[in-house]
C-alpha cells in the first residue's frame, strides 16, 4: 500500500510498536524491575476493561481508575504498569495536513477528561502549523497543565512527527515531552527507578 493510499488508522500499529520499544529500552537501561505496557484502540472505559480482564495480575492497579474514568473514544491509548502503579498514554494521531489549535485542544481535553498524566499529538509527515509552533515554543503552560480537582493531577504533553518513509519519530522539541526518551524517563520516575 502506498503513502498516499493509507489512512491514519494504518499507522497505529507502527507508532506504538516504535513506542513501546523505546519504552521498554529506556526501562530496561535504568532498573531490572518488569514493565508492562498495553495498547487499546478506541474507547478508554471498555479499552481499560478488556486490558484488566485479560492480565487480572498484573493489571488490578488500574481497576478503580477503569471503573470511573468516562468514557471516551481515543485514537490509541496504553496503560503502562509494574503491577502496582499505573499511568495512562493517550496517543492522538492526525494526517493529511499540519496540525493546529484544535487537535492540541482535542488531546488537552481528553487528558483532563481522563486524568491521563500523558498525551502526544502525532503528525504524520506534515508536523505542526506555524501558529501552534509558535504557541508551544512561547506558552509553556499549554504543555504542563496542572488540575485543581480532587489531588491535583498533573498532565504532561508533546507533540512529533511520524516521519513514514524512515518509520521514526522527528522530536519538534517543544511541549512537556519532548522526545521518547523524555516520555520515558518521565514514566520511570512515577515508578521510582530514578
Amino acid at each position: 500500500m502506498s503513502r498516499n493510499e493509507r489512512n491514519e488508522v494504518s499507522y497505529y500499529p507502527e507508532i506504538r510498536d516504535y513506542i513501546e520499544s523505546q519504552i521498554k529500552s529506556n526501562f530496561k537501561a535504568s532498573c531490572h524491575r518488569e514493565h508492562y505496557i498495553f495498547w487499546e484502540i478506541g474507547e478508554l472505559k471498555k479499552g481499560l476493561r478488556t486490558i484488566i480482564s485479560a492480565n487480572p495480575e498484573i493489571c488490578a492497579c488500574a481497576e478503580s481508575f477503569a471503573q470511573n474514568v468516562p468514557p471516551l473514544s481515543l485514537d490509541i491509548f496504553a496503560l503502562v504498569t509494574d503491577g502496582v502503579k499505573f499511568e495512562i498514554l493517550i496517543l492522538e494521531v492526525k494526517i493529511g495536513k499540519p496540525v493546529g489549535l484544535k487537535e492540541w485542544s482535542q488531546l488537552v481535553g481528553y487528558c483532563l477528561v481522563s486524568g491521563a498524566k500523558y498525551g502526544l499529538l502525532i503528525n504524520i509527515d506534515q508536523g505542526g502549523s506555524p501558529r501552534l509552533m509558535d504557541l508551544l515554543r512561547n506558552e509553556t503552560h499549554l504543555s504542563h497543565i496542572k488540575t485543581v480537582k480532587d489531588t491535583g493531577n498533573e498532565h504532561l504533553l508533546g507533540f512529533m512527527t511520524w516521519d513514514s518513509d524512515t518509520r521514526n519519530f522527528e522530536y519538534s522539541l517543544l511541549g512537556a515531552v519532548k522526545s521518547l526518551s523524555s516520555l520515558s524517563e518521565g514514566l520511570a520516575s512515577e515508578f521510582g527507578i530514578n
